[in-house]
């Protein structure tokens, strides 16, 4: 038998204390005299100061100190190892990923199920031994098997969010792999089941899944400065309508920008700021007391412009793509008609535009197409179809972009290249590589639709256009899942910057997006 807590034992100190009050307490016998009068003057001027009396055997007094025995004895906490001589030995896996910072009943996932490990931890016979392994995008290891609980409490505590997404596979293949060496070694995970069922688990896992399926979150997914407009893009990845107040903050911390919003499940919102004060950098922010996940609350974006480009546009007139490529300070845009368009020009410019018309041999630069010839030389086209089902496929120059609002009439469909845009005709926007560089082609005309009316537009332009002229490329962001039990997600968040420096450059955050309808684990 051994003690979990034998500091516990200097409670035992107050057995003697009860023995030394017994000792001290004052005994008398009744007696009948003819008057009391003589008796008190002889107690007030012979009574001593301290009065030490033989104990005597009490029932009353056992009682007591047996009392006080067994609860000294249960504050020490006393174990029996009852398997001759065996130990038990266990490994605890966390989940580390970002679904696991949701906060519920006034703390995390993450530090709940801590909480709980720290209780296995403090319960556990000395001969246990117990390991930890965190399980971020890549599984590590906290402690090995130890049977010092200290030690262990100490790597409790370096427990955190370490990465977007949670890897069970390479988490469990680690544990398999230390419990082979402990026979009988039992696995413990402690998640949230977002990356939904386990693959072949160990006989010997015991799933803990921690977090309600009612999620309350609203995520900056973006934040594009163009000119003198700020993009902010929100979306709520949760299961409960949201209202918050989206904030836009200087390099000072002053708020320059404020707007309430509520968001119902799986909605979307861009909001547009114009004029805002000149900033090198802007800071978003989502100031709601109901949002139950803070990390994705701040986004930081530059405000610096790329060097400047010279673009062509091509085309017989087109008011609206004219208006968008100038929204852009950095680019410097010339426009002709497809019939003053020589190849002369193909070497004069960086960018190239081309509306309702292509040359006969494309010019060595970045190309973007809208309503290409049918047929011509250069890639395969179909006659114009309906686009009443136009549907957005997951590519990077789509970042960002909300085609949820955006209706096209018709279109020619556009065989082969990297989709963009798909109706159940085929491909209506897709990205070819001619001679290493892009060429991006738009298979319906900018009056077929509403496209230039909506905000996903100067965002489809910037990603296309203006970012590769940079050297940059849109990095893809959706919104990731937060409830248990849920499809794979991910999320990386850019740290918060301090108030008065900027953030690093290349700072993004990467969601994968999945459905918020958990199914149970």
């Amino acid at each position: 038998m051994a003690l979990l807590s034998p500091l516990a034992l200097f409670a035992g100190l107050v057995i003697p204390v009860i023995i030394l009050l017994y000792m001290l307490k004052k005994r008398t016998r009744p007696k009948t005299v003819s008057s009391i009068m003589l008796w008190l003057r002889l107690e007030r001027s012979s009574a001593p100061a301290l009065r030490v009396s033989k104990l005597l055997r009490s029932l009353l007094l056992a009682l007591q100190l047996l009392a006080a025995a067994v609860l000294v004895l249960a504050l020490a906490r006393p174990v029996l190892n009852l398997t001759s001589g065996t130990s038990r030995t266990a490994i605890i896996i966390f989940d580390t990923s970002m679904s696991m910072a949701v906060a519920e009943s006034g703390s995390t996932r993450l530090e709940k199920a801590v909480s709980q490990a720290k209780g296995l931890v403090n319960g556990k016979a000395p001969g246990d031994r117990i390991a930890l392994i965190a399980m971020g995008e890549e599984a590590s290891v906290l402690s090995g098997f130890s049977a010092d609980g200290s030690a262990l409490l100490q790597a409790l505590a370096q427990v955190g969010i370490s990465s977007a997404r949670a890897n069970p596979a390479a988490a469990l293949a680690l544990a398999a792999n230390m419990a082979a060496a402990e026979e009988g070694a039992d696995i413990l995970l402690f998640s949230d089941g977002i990356f939904g069922n386990l693959v072949r688990p160990p006989d010997s896992l015991d799933f803990i899944v921690l977090g309600s399926p009612e999620v309350k979150n609203l995520v900056l997914e973006n934040v594009v400065p163009d000119g003198d407009r700020l993009y902010v893009s929100v979306y709520n990845n949760g299961t409960e309508p949201a209202e918050a107040v989206v904030a836009v903050k200087d390099r000072a911390g002053a708020i320059i920008g404020r707007r309430d919003l509520a968001l119902d499940p799986d909605q979307r919102r861009i909001l547009v700021w114009r004029n805002l004060p000149a900033s090198p950098w802007y800071k978003a922010e989502i100031i709601s007391d109901a949002d139950q996940l803070a990390l994705d609350n701040e986004y930081f974006a530059l405000a610096a412009e790329p060097a400047p480009s010279k673009l062509l546009l091509v085309s017989p007139g087109n008011l609206f793509l004219e208006r968008g490529l100038l929204l852009y300070p950095g680019l410097s845009v010339s426009r002709v008609a497809p019939e003053s368009y020589s190849s002369g020009m193909a070497e004069l410019y960086d960018l190239y535009v081309f509306d309702g018309f292509l040359p006969p041999e494309l010019p060595q630069a970045p190309v973007l197409v809208f309503d290409p010839p049918h047929p011509n030389p250069h890639f395969a086209t179909g006659p114009p179809v309906s686009a009443a089902s136009l549907r957005p496929l997951p590519h990077p120059l789509l970042t960002h972009v909300d085609f949820s609002e955006v209706s096209i009439g018709f279109g020619k469909t556009v065989v082969g290249g990297n989709g963009l845009l798909e109706t159940d005709q085929g491909l209506l926007a897709t990205e070819f590589e001619y001679q290493g560089l892009p060429l991006v082609v738009f298979g319906f005309a900018i009056q077929a639709g509403d496209l230039p009316l909506r905000p996903a537009f100067p965002i489809l332009l910037r990603n296309i256009l203006v970012l590769p002229a940079a050297g940059n490329r849109p990095f893809p962001l959706d919104s990731g899942s937060l409830c248990p039990a849920g499809a794979q997600g991910c999320m990386q968040n850019t740290p918060a910057a301090p108030q008065n420096s900027p953030p690093a450059r290349g700072c993004c955050r990467e969601y994968i997006h999945s459905s918020l309808k958990g199914k149970s684990v």
